[in-house]
C-alpha cells in the first residue's frame, strides 16, 4: 500500500472500537494490529485513549544498565509493599471480625474489660 493510499483511508468508529477491545482483553497488541493494518502505533495509542477503559502506560526511558535495574529493583519492592498491604487488610478485616463475634458473645462493654 502506498504512503498515498494510507493517507486517504479512514477507519470507522466501529471498526476502532473493535481493535482497541482486541487490544484490551489481551487478543491482539498495538504492534500486531499496527502491521496488520499499516496504521502508526501512535494513531493506535490515540483510539486506545479515546475508546478504551484502560489507562495506557506511559513509556519509560532506560538509558543505561544501571537504570534498568534501578527500574527492576523498585517493581519488585512494589510487588512486595502490595502484597505487605494485601496481607494488613486480611489482618484487619479478620481483627475486626474476632471483635465483632466477641461483642455478640461476651456483650457490647467487651472492649472496655
Amino acid at each position: 500500500m502506498t504512503t498515498e493510499e494510507r493517507h486517504r483511508r479512514r477507519f470507522s468508529e466501529e471498526f476502532r472500537k473493535e481493535q482497541v477491545q482486541l487490544i484490551e482483553t489481551g487478543k491482539t497488541t498495538i504492534l500486531e494490529v499496527s502491521k496488520r493494518y499499516e496504521v502508526k502505533t501512535q494513531n493506535i495509542r490515540v483510539w486506545m485513549e479515546r475508546y478504551g477503559k484502560k489507562s495506557i502506560p506511559g513509556r519509560i526511558l532506560i538509558t543505561t544498565g544501571k537504570d534498568y535495574d534501578r527500574i527492576m529493583s523498585l517493581e519488585k519492592e512494589n510487588k512486595k509493599l502490595i502484597e505487605l498491604i494485601g496481607r494488613q487488610q486480611v489482618e484487619l478485616i479478620h481483627k475486626d471480625e474476632v471483635i465483632r463475634l466477641a461483642k455478640d458473645r461476651l456483650g457490647e462493654d467487651f472492649e472496655k474489660k
